[in-house]
């Protein structure tokens, strides 16, 4: 009753009868199942990370080869919620940013995510399957919001804010 009352305050109740529920819950909280095409059309890469490097590919096969709750953990991993906007308008000027993690020892590490910025750096694995394995265990296990205080954070926010001033600049997309 009390969400009906503070939606009517905003919504007119006829405007109400024009939807399903399923389409108010999309339209409010957007797509339940992360669609991993829409996440793909708004990402961006960081300085020096090509969409065609190995890793990169390895991240869009396992983000294909996750199930719908597996994504949905992934975007509470790397931006602390759990669904995509619900249209491309919604997205407005947010992206989804990919940077490499260079490390000697790649397989050993597992992303990291920075919830502020909506970002990931992510190791150069050496296959798939590891790929898989380290974003799973991640996603599923790494459940605390980062401060976004590290080196390679405040070096991210730094590119970030760069990217939004440059004028005539484009950024490479997936």
């Amino acid at each position: 009753a009390a969400l009906r009352a503070g939606l009517l305050q905003c919504v007119p109740a006829r405007a109400l009868a024009l939807w399903a529920p399923a389409e108010l819950e999309r339209i409010a909280c957007g797509e339940a199942d992360v669609s991993v095409d829409a996440l793909r059309a708004h990402t961006r890469y960081g300085e020096g990370v090509d969409v065609h490097e190995t890793h990169v590919r390895y991240f869009w096969q396992t983000m294909h080869a996750f199930s719908p709750q597996e994504r949905a953990a992934f975007l509470r991993f790397t931006w602390g919620r759990s669904r995509l906007p619900s249209g491309a308008s919604a997205w407005k000027d947010q992206w989804f940013r990919i940077h490499t993690m260079e490390s000697v020892q790649p397989d050993s590490r597992l992303p990291v995510a920075h919830t502020c910025f909506f970002s990931m750096e992510l190791p150069r694995y050496s296959s798939a399957r590891v790929c898989y394995q380290r974003l799973q265990y991640a996603v599923l296990n790494c459940v605390d919001i980062d401060a976004d205080t590290s080196g390679n954070a405040v070096a991210n926010a730094r590119l970030q804010r760069l990217e939004s001033t440059a004028s005539g600049e484009s950024d490479e997309h997936g």
